[in-house]
């Protein structure tokens, strides 16, 4: 009895700092509980899908608060000690707690950045790709948002060390502008990167071409640095982004039309044929479904050749689709033959007669 006498004197009365240590280490865990039941609890009693910010909020809070409580615990033992035990040391303990509290502050917002992005891409989905913000921008504002928390939280840190930051930004002006003499490729490619989030000359998916570099491909991903290309044979190229502001880069995927141009030729002896043989060709055209006939449509004799006459046939096509265009022009051009046909004219062809004797071949039609 006297001994638990002595241990209670020995605690309350002697160390009552440790009681405080057990009391908020006790306050802390259950807010902790707390914290979890109750964004689990009111995400479940509110019915939240998965396109509502809400439904991530448990995501982008509880792991931040936890290790923030455990900040907070950690910074007022070593403030109870360094009061109690007189201890010399110790005398960057606020600092060190602010640093905490503003580091998990920037975690919470770098993560709730996260959500921010599944839950525009959730409603992307729900709505069919009809969004109020594109994937640039998203990817653009994201990137921009982390690259600020970061800069501020390392700014608000060093100035509760006692650091100044005036200096240090100043020098960072000189070192950049040393950085930028040294390593102008970077900081051009940088740049290029970001006039394409600006500018978007073409987004994710679409298939580019870059006629100097003889390059089609589709765009995989678009970087701080560079940018992936899918080509046509399947391999992945890696094109600096300051090419694309230097180099002419043709769309594919934004063309509005793609267009028929054929010249096709007959014989001299279907001469008598061909007023007949073009304005078929141009009903034809008129009446197929898949030619916009808001554009030209040019159906004419265009020169006479060595073995043929030649008629120019030119028209737009409303699918952009590859296939689609070649099934349609397939079938124009299949046509275009049962016409010529149909007239009783032929498509010539090159032939050599050979003349006996030991003449020279004549080329003929």
């Amino acid at each position: 009895m006297e001994s638990t006498q002595s241990w209670v004197q020995w605690l309350i009365v002697d160390h009552p700092w440790m009681i405080e240590i057990a009391v908020v280490l006790l306050l802390l865990f259950l807010l902790n509980v707390i914290l979890k039941r109750f964004l689990v609890r009111s995400k479940r009693m509110a019915h939240l899908k998965e396109s509502d910010w809400r439904y991530h909020l448990d995501y982008a809070a509880i792991v931040p608060a936890r290790v923030l409580l455990w900040v907070l615990l950690a910074t007022f033992v070593l403030d109870l000690l360094t009061r109690e035990l007189k201890l010399s040391g110790l005398t960057y303990v606020g600092s060190l707690r602010n640093a905490g509290i503003i580091a998990c502050l920037a975690w919470f917002l770098l993560r709730w950045k996260r959500v921010f992005h599944r839950v525009v891409s959730l409603r992307s989905e729900k709505e069919k790709g009809q969004m109020a913000m594109d994937p640039f921008t998203i990817e653009i504002v994201g990137k921009i948002f982390t690259i600020t928390v970061i800069f501020i939280s390392v700014l608000i840190i060093m100035q509760l060390f006692g650091l100044n930051v005036v200096p240090l930004v100043t020098f960072g002006g000189i070192g950049a502008a040393t950085l930028g003499i040294a390593g102008k490729d970077v900081i051009s490619n940088f740049f290029g990167g970001m006039m394409i989030y600006f500018t978007r000359p073409f987004m994710i998916n679409d298939l580019i071409e870059l006629p100097d570099k003889k390059l089609l491909g589709t765009i995989e991903e678009i970087g701080w640095y560079f940018t992936s290309v899918r080509d046509l044979e399947k391999k992945p190229l890696y094109i600096p982004n300051s090419v694309f502001s230097t180099e002419p880069v043709i769309n594919q995927s934004r063309m509005t039309h793609r267009r028929i141009d054929e010249a096709i030729g007959i014989r001299y002896q279907d001469l008598k044929v061909l007023p007949k043989i073009v304005e078929e060709i141009r009903s034809l055209f008129e009446h197929n479904v898949s030619i916009d006939h808001h554009q030209s449509i040019y159906v004419f004799l265009s020169n006479l050749g060595e073995f043929a006459v030649h008629i120019e046939v030119k028209a737009y096509v409303l699918c952009t689709r590859y296939e689609d265009f070649m099934e349609v022009r397939q079938a124009v051009l299949t046509s275009i033959c049962k016409v010529i046909e149909k007239n009783g004219a032929a498509i010539p062809y090159p032939t050599m007669e050979v003349i006996r004797g030991g003449a020279i071949p004549r080329k003929t039609s």
